[in-house]
Formats: structure tokens, C-alpha cells, sequence
């Protein structure tokens, strides 16, 4: 019998769910209670633990080890090159890496790394490792939060290691080596690129999904909680209003910036486009206005998780990504 792995994404306005059994794939996007979560991760860890038992009973989640995508305000992963050392030195040597993240003693803080293929450029006595460092405090309260809810954690990592394990899955069934994400978040847009195993490139861009928000309560006198609901189901056009296409122009235009930033400093570069993920890649008027801007056809989702629509995969890329460790 095929193992059954989850992945989890909790992000500031919803919860992504992967469920991978064998080759089949199912996502799930359940939208948070207002306040259960912020840019910063979960702020009443009892409730989201009720809240995530009552939504495994209300979808039949499987039973199955789970991964979790950190947020990334709880974690940082970067690449960096070490001198060659035995594995007792890295581990020494790697909180030195991360000195401007840690506060307080190393050893409140984990550290781990995953090894890279060394690029036709790299010093051989040189090694290549995407490293990443968390706080075990609070690596440790989202096991408590999940395990409350039933759910065994069996690894925790940042969601540039989950994309890479995407990419890695897609390489092996015959994928290219570069892959450019736009993630368009509630908090932030946050900008990945992957090449091969290590994360090539990284940004992020102030304006998200909440500042549409913001521009719909404005216009229509509601709360934030309220806009969110309308930007969503596009409630009587509120996608439409001059203001909310005007800030996703400005907003494509930061994302061209990236883009074009990206392949001046890497000239070898041969991006075949760009992936929109996350919820804000749902709404329209934003996909038109990147792709209007950008130069660079915008690639479906699905293509990289196939049996999955575009805005399931979309907002599920980094769960799933999560849940392939080991794919």
C-alpha cells in the first residue's frame, strides 16, 4: 500500500493542505478564522489546534506523517559555501553563518543543511549547501500545536526547501532546471527562483493581497475581514474598481523589476516563464496585469503538479512541495 505523506502552508489568511498517496495528489484550501494568524505565524496556538482537528474530521484527512512549511518570518535558508570540514565542523561552524538572525545563545536556535550539486564554476574544495536555521523553541510549540491535533510532524522546513523538493520531483520526471515562483501572498509577494537543488534568487515585495484588501474596505466602507470575503468571490465586481487594477499594475511592475534584475546578473539564464502561485493568483485582474508587463508567458501550476486545476495548484504548491520529501 502506497505511504500517505502530508504537507502543510499556513499562511496569514488560509491553510493549504497536501495530501500525496503514491501518484495521486489532493490539495486542500481552508480559509483561517480572522485573527488565528498573522505575518509572524499562528498567535493563539490552542485555537489553531481545535481549528485544525475539526478540519481534519471535516475533509477525512488521511492518518500520515506530516511536513511543515515554515513561515518565513520564522526561519531563514540561504545558500552558502563552506570550506570543506567534516560534518562535526559544519555544525560548529554553521550558527556562525546565521549570526545576523540569532539572538541570544546558538544553542536555542537548529540549525541544518542539505548538500548541492556543485555548479562547473565552484572551487572543488569548496561545498555548496542550502542551510537553513529556526528557533527550537518554536520549532517545538508547532509540534505541540500539531500533535494536539492529531497530526504527527515528521519534519519542519522553510518553503524554499519545499519548493526546491517540488523541483527536485519535477527534474525526475523529465522537468527543466530553472523555475521562477511568484508567490502572491496576503502579507507579501514573495519572489523564488529555483536552479536545480539551491535557490538562485530571492525577494521580497511589500505589496500583497492585503493592500487590495485594504483598497476594497476603502471603497466600500467594510472591514478588512469583509473585503477579503469580496475580493475573493469578486462580489459585485469589486475586481473592476480603478483603484484595486491600478495597484496591480504597480504591483507587476515590481515583479518586472525582479525579473529583469534577475536575468541581467545571471546572463546564462533561459527562464521559459513564470509561475503565479498563492492565493492572489486566483484573482484576474492581477494575472492580467503581470502578464501584461512581464515579457514572459506565465506557466500554469498545474503543468507542475498534473491531476490538480491552476488555482489548486497554485495555492497548494508549496504544501505539496512540502509533502514530496523523499518523493
Amino acid at each position: 500500500m502506497a505511504r500517505t505523506k502530508l504537507g502543510f502552508d499556513i499562511g496569514s489568511g488560509s491553510l493549504k493542505i497536501a495530501v500525496v498517496r503514491g501518484n495521486s495528489l489532493r490539495v486542500e484550501t481552508v480559509r483561517l478564522p480572522e485573527n488565528l494568524t498573522d505575518e509572524n505565524g499562528v498567535t493563539m496556538p490552542n485555537a489553531f489546534s481545535q481549528f485544525l482537528k475539526q478540519t481534519r474530521k471535516e475533509l477525512r484527512l488521511p492518518r500520515g506523517a506530516g511536513t511543515l512549511a515554515l513561515p518565513p518570518s520564522q526561519v531563514i535558508c540561504r545558500l552558502v559555501t563552506v570550506p570543506r570540514m567534516t560534518t562535526q565542523q559544519l555544525m560548529m561552524n554553521l550558527p556562525y553563518e546565521f549570526a545576523d538572525f540569532i539572538q541570544g545563545v546558538p544553542d536555542q536556535y537548529f540549525c541544518d543543511y542539505a548538500l548541492c550539486e556543485r555548479g562547473a564554476e565552484e572551487d572543488e574544495e569548496t561545498v555548496p549547501m542550502m542551510a537553513a536555521v529556526a528557533s527550537k523553541r518554536q520549532l517545538e510549540e508547532y509540534i505541540r500545536m500539531f500533535a494536539r491535533a492529531g497530526v504527527r510532524l515528521k519534519a519542519l522546513l522553510p518553503q524554499e526547501m519545499a519548493l526546491i523538493q517540488l523541483v527536485q520531483h519535477c527534474r525526475r520526471q523529465g522537468g527543466g532546471e530553472e523555475y521562477f515562483f511568484v508567490d502572491l501572498g496576503q502579507q507579501h509577494t514573495r519572489i523564488t527562483v529555483v536552479w536545480r537543488d539551491r535557490v538562485q534568487a530571492t525577494r521580497q515585495i511589500t505589496l500583497a493581497g492585503r493592500h487590495l484588501d485594504q483598497t476594497i474596505a476603502d471603497e466600500l466602507g467594510v472591514d478588512l475581514f469583509l473585503a477579503g470575503s469580496y475580493r475573493a468571490a469578486n462580489h459585485e465586481s469589486v475586481l473592476s474598481i480603478p483603484t484595486v487594477e491600478e495597484l496591480c499594475g504597480r504591483l507587476a511592475v515590481e515583479i518586472l523589476k525582479v525579473v529583469n534584475f534577475y536575468q541581467f546578473t545571471y546572463r546564462a539564464s533561459e527562464l521559459p516563464g513564470v509561475y503565479l502561485t498563492g492565493g492572489g493568483a486566483a484573482f484576474r485582474p492581477l494575472r492580467e496585469a503581470i502578464g501584461a508587463n512581464l515579457g514572459l508567458p506565465l506557466l500554469d501550476p498545474a503543468e507542475l503538479l498534473p491531476g490538480l486545476s491552476g488555482e489548486d495548484a497554485a495555492a497548494g504548491i508549496i504544501a505539496a512541495g512540502a509533502a514530496m520529501g523523499g518523493a
